[in-house]
């Protein structure tokens, strides 16, 4: 029995003007960015304040109350919000090639670094990136384990070749 494959839904981003100055209602940006993450269902924040990273707040997908029982893994960290941007975990690779050629982050080791926005339109654009990962990593950890759908970019390569 063959079944419908699920598209991906279209990303593409415009590009970020780089040197555009900062207003001042980077505050105003920033925050109504926290207050739509917020807004997300099944997620755990944690404000860290060590002398290291000066206030970042972590957000974490909660556990599912059987793994909490079962003692299963840390549960995936989804975002890091400090002075600098948003840590980004859980972009396909697609999502990973637009917000980076598009100027709208960095990749930093596997993760996305998405900078903050600086007026409404920029707001939006990043919180498509936010909900792009919020998405990737909520509805597949909602799924059965092993049912993913993997995009094109992150299937093996095989070679047909024989090497002796």
């Amino acid at each position: 029995m063959a079944t419908k494959s699920q598209k991906p839904v279209p990303f593409k981003l415009r590009a970020r003007i780089r040197d555009r100055k900062r207003l001042s209602n980077d505050l105003r940006m920033k925050t109504e960015l926290i207050d739509r993450i917020g807004d997300l269902r099944g997620i755990e924040t944690v404000e860290r304040r060590d002398d290291t990273v000066p206030c970042q707040i972590d957000v974490y997908l909660e556990r599912d109350p059987a793994d909490r029982v079962r003692k299963v893994q840390s549960p995936p960290l989804l975002y890091s919000l400090n002075c600098h941007g948003v840590m980004v975990s859980g972009l396909d690779r697609w999502a990973q090639h637009q917000v980076l050629s598009r100027g709208w982050g960095k990749l930093v080791f596997d993760q996305v670094l998405v900078y903050l926005p600086r007026d409404n339109k920029e707001l939006e654009v990043a919180w498509k990136i936010l909900r792009r990962a919020y998405d990737n990593l909520y509805v597949s950890s909602a799924k059965e384990r092993g049912s993913q759908v993997l995009s094109t970019w992150d299937r093996p390569k095989f070679s047909r070749t024989t090497l002796h």
